[in-house]
């Protein structure tokens, strides 16, 4: 079975213990990448949710049907993550492209405006959004730290943004494994590690192993951090006194960031 297949399979698991059946949808925009995977479930307003880090729009899937029974889900791939089309963040203006891939995706489901939530990654691709489309964006959700609020990053990150270094260690003790996907649930991502569950973790595994994932995952990281943390010119917490629509935080006491 190849590394596609199992990525679906072990989704799918996570599907039926949630009971919910998204449709899984792709969508040709002119962002970023051309084409884009998401999640669609529920009926309401609009709510599009955008992963954190180097995850997949399955850290979701446990929540979508509480969700599901008040708006209308667009839980999207982010650009080289899950089944979206692989990215090189080389070169690009990551702020932008952050943007860019927010109001493509939005026309290409030919949504005006819509309520917002995002984690971490999707924090910051969120505010940055909403930043500039704020007439886009009817309430902002942002749960746990946002990307771009802290310039401190936890120092094995730090060194996964330095080219070449970061080549090294995912290949030796960063290599994708489902021991790690623990090991960095538990240091960085979830209060009890106890309580995720095996297909859980599997299936955040089989999404690394995904075409381009790696490549997405390395070139990411060089494009946000130095070895001293968060890169200056990300920074964003001056400027959420800017933001116009209503705007909450979830965020835990002992959150890494």
């Amino acid at each position: 079975m190849d590394v596609t297949a199992l990525y679906l399979e072990s989704r799918n698991r996570l599907f039926q213990q949630a009971g919910v059946s998204p449709q899984s949808k792709f969508v040709f925009t002119d962002g970023p990448v051309e084409k884009v995977h998401y999640l669609e479930y529920g009926a309401g307003r609009p709510l599009i949710i955008i992963h954190g880090g180097l995850s997949h729009s399955s850290e979701w899937i446990n929540i979508m049907k509480p969700l599901g029974e008040h708006f209308h889900l667009y839980v999207v791939d982010r650009p080289g993550h899950g089944l979206s089309d692989p990215i090189n963040y080389r070169g690009l203006d990551y702020r932008q492209n952050a943007v860019d891939f927010i109001r493509s995706f939005l026309d290409a489901i030919s949504v005006d405006s819509a309520y917002l939530m995002g984690n971490s990654m999707g924090g910051f691709f969120s505010i940055c959004f909403a930043l500039e489309y704020p007439q886009k964006v009817q309430k902002l959700l942002l749960i746990g730290a946002p990307a771009g609020m802290n310039l401190w990053i936890p120092p094995m990150l730090r060194l996964l943004g330095l080219r070449g270094i970061n080549w090294l260690l995912m290949k030796t003790v960063a290599k994708p494994s489902t021991s790690g996907v623990r090991d960095i649930h538990k240091q960085i991502l979830v209060a009890k590690v106890n309580q995720v569950s095996d297909d859980y973790v599997n299936n955040c595994y089989h999404n690394m192993l995904l075409p381009g994932s790696a490549t997405a995952a390395k070139t990411l990281l060089e494009s946000v951090l130095t070895m001293k943390g968060w890169k200056k010119e990300l920074y964003l917490t001056p400027q959420l006194k800017k933001l116009t629509m209503p705007v909450y935080f979830i965020w835990g006491n002992e959150d890494a960031f």
